[in-house]
């Protein structure tokens, strides 16, 4: 089968990354192979979760069936066939007759006799009957298409203008402050607060698609650089590889039959690291290459459309063509911003190699040195700032982030948590810590690792924590069971409780704290706050705000307005504060006690501690630190006069990072700086 291209390029399956057969789009705009997305749905699903979903396979972004209760094997074919990338190709026999694009539309292939000038499509003979009997088609211009020049036939283009939120309503309204494409019933129920909203067709006499075609022309040279360098270093790899290889062979040959034993365990242990660090790479080159492939289809798909579409269609295309970037972006930065992708082979061969056969345990020391290379880095961050630049050029984010508070609902039902009873309080100076329970990462679900960072306790609801990894916010219930995530726009850091019944403050790392309330399992935005740059920790002492940032800890009033500023030293910081009227915070690995108005009260280090990061009070004014360096857990009074070590070390947590304490059990949970264990649970017993 022979195609016709525009320009000699074609849009890229992004799982093949070949040509795209059948296109298929899903809701957040990403387009693959018919046959890819049901290989990859099937291999997705899993019928024990009995799910009515699957994430992109780009973005993770959920999608949803036509027909949740369709078979799985139908349901890559219910989503629209992508018709934009349709249009730039036509296809014909082997013989050079060209297929009826009616029935193509069908995934149907049929010879096509008859050309329409009017609708500038190729039909075949029943498709031209149904042509000619309908009374809005019957007197368009119908003649042979051998009458018809190759380069005019192309598949129709049609602009998908309706709502993904919204079944049968069409992309009608354009909101400034949210950057939304919305039907009427998106501006009613989501955007009804919203002040600079207009028309598609007013917003599209503003529209201008110079800048947009630049960025992504920058965007493309960035992620080649990055391909091409990641290609190369995978090729250096290789050779160093074998090179290594070539050189232990002639080390194991001089030696006898004695060192055969050691070139096999040494090759093994060399084979591992190269596959480990080789498919690591892999890994990397792939995600890189996806996106190329999708800076490609977009480059592409924009010359498509500007030649073919008019104004509204264009401008529809374009935002949606942003918003996929945007979502793939930051997909990107997570898989690609802290792998490297250069791995240097060293060998350490042992000094006695030569000298002493009969005494060897070892041929030689393996090591490898890793890094990310400068220029993939200037490339991740110029492609970074040209998001930027697009989301600052009328652009759109995704539906699930534009929208209002209201749509950010988990769509799972809400499960009841019992509230906890109260049992027999332990000294904890006497006591000691009884394991509960290990959560695993593979227990919360989702491909990336969690990175637990903060967390509060919600009386009938559970634990619900700031997934700072994977922009979400992941409830517990009583138990500490997995229920539910909610995903954020951006990547949520600490949380505590507001000042109203069922308000949170939640501190991002985009310099927001989001203001939101909580109940019956439903998480709704009220406004989002602009606040300090490198804010991480927050809590709320009387009525004033603790901020805890990488250089100060700032005291605020409940409208987030300055008190005052008090300096400190280290990195990430929080700012528990205690029952007393008492707040703490690191300076470095010490920790500072102070009162409400910021004066400090003592200073204590714990010994041995090392990058200490964790902090929280219990109900008694006691202090509970980890360290996330020295892997240990330690406890300081209330008043700072004595302290001991509550876990020197954690099974299955080498780095613990932060540290909460249940309301009214005697339980701390100690979360993971993304390691395979999320958290750990421990209670206070007696010896």
């Amino acid at each position: 089968m022979a195609e016709a291209r525009i320009d000699n390029q074609t849009f890229k399956c992004l799982i093949c990354l070949q040509e795209c057969n059948i296109p298929r789009q899903l809701p957040c705009f990403h387009t693959f192979c018919t046959g890819c997305l049901d290989t990859y749905i099937n291999s997705e699903y899993v019928t024990e979760d009995n799910r009515t979903y699957f994430p992109c396979p780009v973005c993770e972004s959920p999608c949803y069936p036509q027909n949740k209760d369709a078979p799985v094997s139908s349901w890559a074919g219910s989503f629209l066939r992508n018709q934009l990338f349709a249009s730039s190709t036509y296809k014909e026999t082997e013989s050079g007759q060209t297929f009826c694009h009616g029935c193509l539309a069908d995934d149907e292939e049929n010879i096509a006799s008859f050309w329409c000038k009017t609708c500038s499509e190729a039909l075949c003979q029943p498709c031209r009957v149904a042509h000619r009997r309908s009374k809005l088609l019957s007197t368009h211009k119908v003649i042979a298409i051998d009458e018809v020049s190759k380069t005019d036939i192309r598949m129709p283009v049609s602009i998908d203008n309706t709502c993904p939120r919204h079944t049968g309503k069409t992309i009608e309204v354009y909101c400034h402050d949210h950057n939304a494409l919305c039907c009427v019933l998106c501006v009613t129920l989501s955007h009804r607060r919203c002040t600079n909203v207009s028309s598609l067709e007013d917003t599209t006499k503003m529209f201008s698609l110079d800048v947009i075609e630049c960025e992504l022309g920058k965007m493309k040279d960035e992620s080649k650089t990055i391909v091409e360098e990641d290609e190369n270093k995978l090729t250096t790899l290789e050779d160093d590889y074998q090179k290594m290889t070539r050189n232990v062979a002639m080390m194991i040959k001089k030696a006898k039959d004695k060192l055969d034993d050691l070139h096999k365990r040494f090759q093994t242990g060399l084979d591992v690291t190269y596959r480990r660090h080789r498919e690591s790479l892999h890994e990397r080159l792939r995600t890189n290459r996806i996106f190329q492939a999708n800076i490609e289809n977009t480059n592409q798909l924009m010359r498509v459309v500007k030649e073919k579409s008019p104004d509204v269609g264009t401008f529809i295309v374009t935002e949606q063509s942003k918003t996929q970037l945007l979502s793939h972006v930051r997909r990107l930065q997570q898989r690609t911003g802290d792998k490297h992708n250069t791995f240097e082979l060293k060998m350490i061969y042992d000094d006695v190699l030569e000298k002493v056969i009969n005494v060897m345990t070892t041929v030689g020391r393996l090591e490898v040195s890793s890094s990310l290379s400068s220029s993939s880095q200037d490339s991740l961050t110029s492609i970074r700032q040209i998001i930027d630049t697009l989301q600052a050029t009328s652009s759109v984010t995704s539906f699930s982030e534009s929208t209002s508070s209201s749509d950010m609902v988990s769509d799972v039902g809400h499960v009841a948590v019992p509230s906890s009873s109260v049992a027999p309080r332990i000294d904890v100076w006497t006591g000691s810590l009884s394991l509960v329970k290990s959560v695993h990462k593979g227990a919360i679900g989702g491909s990336m690792t969690p990175w637990l960072t903060g967390g509060v306790f919600i009386e009938g609801e559970g634990l619900l924590t700031t997934d700072y990894k994977n922009r979400k916010l992941l409830l517990f219930d009583d138990s500490y069971e997995y229920i539910r995530h909610y995903g954020v726009a951006n990547r949520p850091i600490d949380i505590t409780r507001g000042f109203q019944p069922n308000e949170l403050l939640i501190t991002q790392i985009d310099r927001s704290v989001i203001r939101c309330t909580f109940r019956d399992g439903v998480l709704t935005t009220v406004d989002s706050i602009s606040s300090y740059p490198n804010q991480w920790g927050i809590d709320t002492l009387g009525d004033k705000i603790l901020i805890g940032t990488e250089s100060s800890v700032e005291i605020l009033t409940s409208d987030f307005k300055q008190v005052s500023s008090i300096p400190k030293r280290g990195y990430n910081i929080y700012v528990p504060a205690s029952p007393k009227g008492l707040f703490y915070h690191r300076d470095k690995d010490v920790i500072v006690c102070r009162s409400h108005d910021g004066k400090e009260v003592f200073r204590h280090m714990c010994k041995g501690i090392k990058e200490l990061r964790g902090i929280v009070v219990d109900q008694d004014g006691n202090v509970y630190v980890c360290g996330m360096k020295s892997g240990d857990i330690h406890l300081i009074s209330h008043d700072g006069s004595k302290d001991r070590i509550l876990l020197p070390r954690m099974f299955g947590i080498a780095r613990p990072y932060a540290i909460l304490h249940h309301p009214t059990r005697q339980e701390i949970i100690v979360t993971s700086c993304r390691e395979n264990v999320a958290f750990k649970v421990y209670k206070f017993c007696d010896q």
